[in-house]
């Protein structure tokens, strides 16, 4: 009786089928216990479909009612990965659809359709599997040519390694230009992103602070200083020229020199006519109403104090000779701020001893000892 009902739901499923029922074909063939035909009819169903949505819930029923072993089961996952695939094609790759991509192409594999699963494989990236498929389904071409990507991948992954490496050498031992400068050079977007970031704390402008000892001062490299309201030393008054007086030296003597202001200069209420000498010190009034007063300076051999607007100053007029043994600082041609040493001592930051020529960034902690406090912080 049993076996007589069942063929009666077979032969109503089939009729179902031949009418376009497929809903109903499948629910009879599954009542009638033919999960294999089932599963047939809703890959069917499937195929029939517009929407890709809706055409991979049918080949998911599909898979999922099948037995285990069945032609039927097969043709579902294939079916099922195909969709992925193709629906994967026409997006961008994002995690959640790589890890879709990746299962889609075990399930080729399962199937036993290498040559699918191995462009599944590439499309997510999973080299590995890629060849392995590659080599079941006998495309020993397209092997050869992955196998040679993947080598000057590695080469390419070794290199922009390589250069990761010296850009950071080259900026811990204090040699910052020049890893500014590989950086630039280089095609890999980090690197470049790295220099740039590096180069972002390149000190800038004409003041240099910096906390020499234990006392911070502002220091003005070069080898003159320019007072105005748009010069290395700026003031914020109208009586006061873009470019007012300039502070130089002149053999032994260091003097101040009018530009030509438009408000003039005046030293002890009289108009300084071309440059005056400082001496031990003079006081000067900038568009007879800016102080400005420039001395020498006892905390840097040969600096000099210049007072304005507030702010103290310290001019080396050359390079800032700072007291430990040979360090002293300039300002490079490029605008680099630089220390150098001669290795008289050698400069250290933390452990790590230092080029003898160190291009400063803004944070640089410098030791004369290694692992000893800092002697000198640039503040930035």
């Amino acid at each position: 009786m049993a076996s007589w009902g069942g063929r009666r739901l077979v032969g109503q499923a089939r009729a179902a089928e031949l009418r376009g029922e497929l809903g109903e074909a499948a629910a009879l063939f599954a009542q009638a216990g033919r999960l294999d035909e089932a599963a047939r009819v809703m890959v069917l169903r499937g195929d029939g479909e517009l929407e890709p949505a809706a055409r991979l819930r049918h080949y998911v029923q599909a898979a999922a009612t099948a037995p285990e072993g069945s032609a039927a089961r097969d043709l579902a996952r294939r079916k099922r990965a195909m969709l992925v695939l193709g629906m994967a094609a026409e997006q961008g790759m994002t995690p959640a659809l790589r890890l879709d991509v990746l299962e889609a192409a075990r399930e080729l594999e399962r199937v036993g359709d290498h040559g699918q699963a191995a462009e599944a494989y590439g499309r997510a990236g999973d080299t590995d599997g890629e060849a392995r498929n590659l080599a079941r389904a006998g495309d020993i071409e397209k092997l050869d040519s992955l196998l040679l990507a993947a080598q000057d991948r590695d080469r390419d992954v070794l290199a922009r390694r390589e250069a990761h490496q010296e850009v950071g050498s080259l900026a811990a031992s204090g040699r910052r230009r020049e890893a500014v400068a590989l950086a630039r050079t280089s095609a890999d977007d980090a690197i470049r992103e790295r220099g740039k970031g590096i180069e972002s704390r390149r000190i800038s402008g004409g003041v240099v602070p910096v906390v020499l000892r234990g006392q911070r001062m502002l220091l003005v490299l070069g080898h003159e200083v320019v007072v105005g309201r748009t010069a290395t030393l700026s003031v914020a008054s109208a009586a006061v020229s873009r470019e007012h007086v300039v502070v130089a030296r002149r053999g032994d003597d260091v003097v101040v020199r009018d530009l030509g202001s438009r408000n003039g200069t005046l030293l002890r209420g009289l108009a300084v006519a071309g440059e005056v000498s400082v001496g031990d010190g003079i006081e000067l009034r900038l568009g007879k109403e800016v102080p400005l007063v420039v001395r020498p300076a006892s905390e840097l051999p040969g600096a000099l104090s210049i007072e304005l607007a507030g702010a103290r100053y310290l001019a080396p007029l050359g390079p800032a000779r700072l007291g430990i043994g040979a360090w002293r600082l300039e300002r490079g041609s490029d605008g680099w701020v630089e220390l150098l040493t001669d290795d008289a001592p050698p400069a250290f930051a933390g452990a790590l001893q230092l080029a003898a020529r160190v291009t400063l960034l803004a944070g640089d902690a410098l030791a004369s000892d290694r692992q000893a406090p800092p002697v000198l912080v640039v503040e930035g």
